[in-house]
């Protein structure tokens, strides 16, 4: 596939899927919360991004028009799931971080306090989408699969402790109590980003995927393809905290090295982290 035939389907998708979001997701929102609740969400979802997750959703599924409304309800519960990550990532607690696709962040435009409760009703919305989900009347165990996925990516089988490693590995570096070989450090950033970053991207795809009558015999390529796609996305992340600007990022570059973050470019050089995402971008 050509890179302007790439492009184009995933420039479709995001439209299908910001289309459901506007008209959609966010009525739903309102209808069940605080109206400074909402406007909090609101704030944070329609911020921009690239729509990753839920058009990874709708490729995976690949499915015809008329059968989409299940793929933009998970692509709406992965997006509150990724949202809500990015609010909490930013508090002081964690990365401590004022801007965001080129906004100040919630905390900041708010107040800490909403930003977690914000994040909080994300995160319950997530699995309040799931249930939506119009399956097979005999695809008995449809809903429960889609809740083990959406939890292995998102939970503490995920998500949540490569955020609980990121953190540990920062506490360790700024006290220089790390003594692990190279060779150690780099598998447990691997480990760190598979579960922190890669682990909802796979999810996307295995979500997705779990909504097709062939779902079985895909599974497993799919995995490994979105566990490397993680490893790629979190590699280009590193190499554009280095390189980029604020304008470009939407967010403060630089912030992984001033604040002692354990990097592929901390640990394997410039040089050798984009050799690493090119070899990525072959598979």
């Amino acid at each position: 596939m050509s890179l302007s035939s790439f492009s184009a389907i995933f420039h479709s998708y995001r439209v299908m899927f910001e289309n459901f979001l506007n008209s959609q997701t966010l009525s739903i929102l309102s209808e069940q919360s605080a109206p400074e609740l909402f406007e909090a969400m609101k704030y944070s979802l329609v911020a921009g991004g690239k729509r990753l997750r839920p058009v990874l959703v709708l490729a995976a599924f690949g499915g015809s028009q008329n059968e989409t409304r299940n793929t933009l309800l998970l692509g709406s519960s992965l997006e509150c799931i990724h949202t809500y990550s990015l609010i909490h990532d930013d508090l002081p607690s964690m990365d401590n971080d004022d801007f965001r696709r080129g906004l100040p962040t919630l905390h900041k435009r708010f107040s800490e306090a909403t930003a977690i409760l914000a994040g909080d009703a994300l995160n319950s919305f997530a699995f309040y989408f799931i249930s939506l989900i119009q399956g097979d009347n005999e695809d008995y165990f449809l809903h429960r699969d889609l809740l083990e996925i959406l939890h292995t990516g998102c939970g503490a089988p995920g998500m949540v402790s490569g955020q609980i490693y990121d953190l540990q590995m920062e506490r360790e570096n700024t006290k220089n109590r790390n003594s692990k070989s190279e060779q150690e450090k780099v598998a447990m950033v691997q480990l760190t980003h598979r579960l922190k970053t890669g682990a909802l991207i796979k999810a996307a795809l295995l979500l997705g995927n779990r909504l097709r009558k062939d779902w079985k015999k895909r599974e497993g390529p799919l995995s490994k393809y979105g566990e490397d796609l993680g490893l790629l996305f979190q590699i280009t992340d590193d190499i554009l905290d280095v390189e980029g600007t604020q304008e470009s990022l939407g967010k403060t570059p630089g912030k992984d090295q001033k604040t002692g973050k354990i990097t592929y470019p901390a640990l394997l050089g410039m040089e050798r982290c984009k050799k690493w995402s090119k070899n990525f971008k072959k598979i």
